[in-house]
């Protein structure tokens, strides 16, 4: 199968092509059995270098293609963890420091599995799904209903002031942790009014000229993040206490002490102002 370039390398199909080789995407209660050595790219192990865990594998779902390969999930036993040559990592940290790619995997891997366990019986009647075995749908035999994987849609914003952005802390945060505000949309709601929503119910700002970024799958367990940057329209902050322990106004020079990296959305957020704020005020 050749996948088109703006695929970064990976189809997300429920049906194998029934390759030579496969990649696999190893996981122990929700976390990641990562392989050393070059049979692997960071979480994604080559089929040839599973020969010491297949014996555990409990479970296995297949993602799609990636590099041209069938690439499965294997939810493993947690004896696995054991195995030589294999490291369990938590999906946080890998998420963390992932390519895209492997990020896009790691992702659907561990959403394949939580979706299944948590909609093993029909929601309408009580009888036990199926999993089907064409698409990726959970099927009640009595009620012909399906059941898709579950995609939350959120959203995350970077709100700027000139050459200041507003970032905020979660009340279980350490100290000195700050991010761009998010939220889920709610029902009838468009992406446009759930930034405005979040965040004036968040820290009482005022946004305008919202600019579409990208977007991230994002594992906790089934969200969308829909990343925008957005101007502030009024620049005091009222925190709501709750969700916000505290939120400020940051020079793009001078940021808080822990920030978001690169490979999530709100440190792509961040950098994207940072950049465009170098070249304005820099």
């Amino acid at each position: 199968m050749t996948i088109p370039p703006s695929l970064n390398g990976f189809y997300a199909s429920p049906v194998a092509i029934n390759t030579d080789k496969r990649w696999i995407i190893a996981v122990i209660g929700g976390d990641i059995l990562v392989a050393s050595g070059v049979s692997s790219i960071g979480p994604v192990i080559d089929s040839d270098a599973t020969d010491l865990i297949k014996f555990f594998c409990e479970r296995r779902i297949t993602l799609g293609q990636w590099q041209g390969r069938d690439c499965e999930v294997w939810e493993l036993l947690p004896e696995a963890a054991a195995t030589e040559g294999f490291t369990m990592i938590e999906l946080r940290t890998l998420l963390m420091s992932a390519g895209d790619e492997e990020f896009s995997l790691a992702c659907r891997a561990v959403q394949l599995l939580d979706w299944q366990d948590k909609h093993r019986f029909c929601g309408s009647c009580g009888e036990l799904n199926i999993a089907s075995g064409s698409e990726h749908a959970l099927e009640c035999k009595v009620c012909k209903i399906n059941n898709y994987p579950r995609i939350s849609p959120c959203i995350i914003v970077l709100v700027t002031r000139g050459d200041h952005c507003l970032l905020a802390r979660n009340p279980s945060w350490p100290a000195n942790r700050f991010s761009a505000l998010a939220g889920f949309l709610e029902a009838g709601e468009t992406a446009e009014q759930a930034l405005h929503r979040e965040v004036f119910e968040e820290v009482g700002v005022e946004i305008n000229n919202i600019r579409y970024f990208g977007s991230q799958s994002w594992p906790y367990p089934g969200q969308l993040m829909l990343g925008f940057i957005a101007d502030a329209v009024t620049d005091d902050i009222a925190i709501d206490g709750i969700e916000i322990a505290e939120a400020d106004w940051f020079r793009y020079d001078n940021l808080p002490g822990i920030i978001a990296p690169p490979t999530i959305m709100s440190g792509r957020l961040l950098q994207q102002y940072i950049d465009e704020s170098t070249l304005t005020y820099g």
